[in-house]
């Protein structure tokens, strides 16, 4: 969608030109929920394109989020001056409540 139509919709002025969601400058794409038609506001390319790869879906970016906070490979000692790299998760993919 062109920038001329995102100075019509209201929500460029209120955001200051930039992306709703990484704050990113020149966001060019209006986000809207593909049910209700709804505007949500102005993203930037990358922003706009997760979206809809997770198809605006919440409980997908929170599984994502999960496990992006639950993957994270940590050093844990098991000897003096030996190290071994694990998960959190053990390999196990998070659940949501953790």
């Amino acid at each position: 969608m062109g920038s001329g139509s995102l100075s019509s919709t209201g929500c460029w002025p209120r955001r200051g030109g930039v992306c709703a969601i990484c704050g990113g400058d020149d966001p060019q794409h209006l986000d809207h929920d593909h049910r209700t038609g709804e505007v949500r506001g102005i993203l930037c390319f990358n922003c706009n394109g997760g979206l809809g790869q997770f198809r605006d879906d919440p409980v997908l970016l929170a599984d994502a989020i999960a496990y992006l906070k639950g993957t994270t490979w940590q050093r844990a000692l098991i000897h003096p001056g030996v190290f071994q790299m694990c998960s959190p998760t053990r390999g196990r993919h998070p659940s949501r409540s953790s």
